[in-house]
């Protein structure tokens, strides 16, 4: 008999970023397009100054993800298997989403967190591998984690 694993929930120890990697790509190639008669500054403060600025106006946001959960690791709200029904999740920094949510394991089940875009593709916010030789270790937390946003999440669940 196949193993089911019931996803507790998500806690979000940081949401994911509000500016893409290309626009911090972009951000970051502004010393080369601006006089340095107009930065105001040396070239080397602005340079430095950059990433300060960015991750500044990502804090000042304080966006959070709008959350779906799928078992694949193709990001498609069609295809979330948490919420549902084309919905999201909103979740933010020091959040926890609860899920409550069941998923059957042979041998191993993927499960991936995104975050919904309405302007460009979805972002893959991290993913957990769940083990059927897990069953019946009670809760375990997983970090699942996406260095290109910033996200960092444990999801808590069980396999039975």
């Amino acid at each position: 008999m196949s193993a089911t694993a019931t996803i507790l929930d998500a806690y979000c120890i940081r949401a994911a970023t509000g500016t893409d990697a290309s626009v911090n790509e972009a951000v970051g190639a502004l010393a080369g397009k601006i006089p340095l008669s107009s930065i105001g500054t040396s070239l080397q403060d602005f340079v430095a100054s950059v990433p300060q600025a960015v991750a500044a106006i990502d804090a000042a946001r304080g966006d959070p993800d709008n959350l779906y959960i799928t078992t694949s690791t193709e990001g498609d709200l069609d295809n979330a298997v948490w919420p549902g029904n084309g919905s999201t999740g909103t979740v933010g920094s020091g959040q926890t989403q609860p899920l409550g949510m069941t998923v059957p394991v042979d041998f191993v089940q993927n499960v991936s967190l995104w975050d919904y875009d309405d302007v460009s593709s979805d972002d893959l916010l991290g993913s957990i591998r769940i083990e059927e030789s897990e069953r019946g270790q009670g809760p375990i937390a997983k970090l699942a984690t996406s260095a290109v946003e910033g996200s960092v999440y444990y999801v808590t669940y069980r396999v039975d």
